[in-house]
């Protein structure tokens, strides 16, 4: 089957992106290859088990199921089939799948190995199909080997003369094994999680006094060794708060105290508060930089009583592993990214149809918005020119980041599906991250957005308290009001108040 075909110059015919699938014969169905398989499994090696009870489009489903994706979840009315093999590249690809592996490859009719094949092109993988059956599988060869066109040269498949061709090999169980090893073990057991100490432990519980008398009610509450190690992390938190005013003297003025406000919201979501291991050491941080700032002439208010219960809680990210372990069994791309990035931002997702696919880091692992809309510079020079820039280019909306905004990097997957998703619809570096799928050409409405974030954070259950649809009046939408560019203080109930522009000791 893997032979030449006769008549043909292969220097002749263009270079074959197809990779090389690999035809596995286990005609005794050896009890061994399953256990060898659920070994194998993993993001870089998807395991996939056909339903031996299914329809001729139904293989997609199976394919999700084998990526991590909820397939009662899968299967819903807002997406097709095409949409579905589409989501299920995108999810692959952001994986770095290398290896797609098809338990009972035999239950497979010749167009469905043929997709299989098409799927593994797209990702840059390599597809091993299982052939646990005495039945012969010369039918299945000749169509993987010709792309699908031996189905058209009668019924024992024979392959066409001339054309394109696949490479396919077809090997024993032990060149299984030798060519597609174990894993190395690994050096300690993953810990369980009801052992998993929880980060707060290692903080007691923490008076709720407010920041002029908190280093002081610590001081009487807690034993002396303990304060020692809190007040080591309050001065050196106070310490890198005042080196952070340093550096921006000039936005304390009158005209610029906005500037000032948004870069505060991005230092504390991206470096300080945000990336906080546990709401205690984010409340130690919080009370540290406000004493700081204060020095330094600027009030940071918190309003904790309008938090509820447990407010520290609320001030590390929302966007945390269990929610993005979540999001990843979502199969929509669109539905996660925006739901990450709403939920990480505490921004409202109308103006996520600002985000340019240029804006968005390949990995997923940063954003790069503009520091300023009006005089933003270009900050993806590695793409294009500086001159090719163009004022749509940036994104007005989110002026508040400082330009390179790092994201979780358990969350970098689920960005870069999106991305990959772009990709494959033909999206260049200008082109929306997130449309309207019934006309590509526009931006993702309002709307859309709102409700897609509203659904997916319902379904993973999450509340999104600060993000409400455009009917609702309450007092705490965010994105809306007088502050519409420090979503992240905003949410957590912080303001910013600056009192001396000479930024100087008070």
């Amino acid at each position: 089957m893997t032979e030449t075909l006769p008549g043909t110059d292969p220097l002749s015919l263009p270079a074959r992106p197809w990779r090389t699938v690999y035809l596995v014969t286990d005609a005794f169905d050896e009890v061994n290859v399953t256990r060898r398989l659920a070994a194998l499994e993993s993001a870089q090696c998807v395991v996939v088990r056909p339903n031996p009870v299914r329809s001729a489009s139904d293989l997609v489903w199976d394919v999700l199921t084998a990526a991590g994706k909820n397939p009662a979840a899968a299967r819903t009315n807002r997406l097709t089939i095409d949409s579905a093999w589409a989501a299920a590249a995108a999810w692959l690809a952001a994986a770095r799948t290398t290896h797609i592996v098809v338990e009972r490859g035999h239950r497979l009719s010749e167009k469905e190995a043929v997709r299989l094949a098409e799927l593994a092109d797209t990702v840059d993988a390599t597809l091993w199909l299982i052939w646990s059956s005495p039945r012969d599988a010369t039918k299945m060869g000749n169509a993987l080997e010709s792309l699908g066109h031996s189905r058209l040269h009668g019924r024992r498949g024979k392959l066409p003369s001339g054309g394109p061709n696949r490479p396919l090999r077809v090997i024993y169980l032990d060149d299984f094994y030798r060519l597609l090893p174990l894993p190395d073990p690994a050096t300690s057991l993953a810990p369980n999680p009801d052992e998993d100490p929880d980060p707060d432990d290692d903080w007691p519980a923490l008076p709720d006094a407010d920041f002029p008398f908190f280093l002081a009610v610590c001081r009487r509450r807690l034993a002396a060794d303990t304060f020692d190690q809190l007040n080591h992390v309050y001065r050196s938190e106070a310490q890198r708060t005042d080196q952070f005013v340093r550096r921006h003297p000039h936005d304390l003025a009158a005209p610029r105290s906005g500037d000032f406000a948004r870069g505060l919201n991005a230092y504390l979501r991206d470096e300080r508060i945000g990336p906080a291991t546990s709401p205690r050491l984010a409340l130690i941080r919080l009370r540290a930089i406000q004493a700081a700032l204060l020095s330094r002439g600027v009030l940071l208010r918190w309003q904790p009583a309008s938090l509820g219960p447990a407010p520290a809680d609320r001030l590390p990210t929302w966007l945390t592993p269990t929610i993005c372990r979540a999001l990843r069994a979502t199969v929509a791309t669109d539905a996660a990214a925006a739901t990450v990035l709403a939920l990480h931002l505490s921004a409202a997702p109308d103006r996520f149809s600002h985000v340019l696919c240029r804006n968005v880091d390949e990995d997923g692992h940063y954003l790069y918005l503009s520091t300023f809309g009006d005089n933003a510079v270009y900050l993806r020079t590695d793409w294009a020119a500086e001159i090719d820039r163009r004022e749509d280019d940036e994104c007005p909306s989110y002026g508040h980041t400082t330009g390179k905004t790092p994201l979780p990097p358990y969350a970098a997957e689920i960005i870069a599906a999106q991305l990959a998703h772009r990709r494959a619809e033909g999206s260049g570096t200008r082109g929306h991250l997130f449309v309207n799928y019934q006309d590509p050409a526009l931006p993702a409405s309002e709307r859309t957005l709102t409700e897609l974030t509203l659904r997916t954070c319902r379904r993973i259950g999450v509340h999104p308290h600060w993000l409400h649809r455009g009917a609702c009046r309450e007092d705490g939408q965010i994105g809306a009001g007088p502050t519409p560019h420090t979503d992240w203080m905003t949410a957590r109930r912080l303001t910013v108040s600056v009192l001396d522009d000479q930024g100087g000791d008070l």
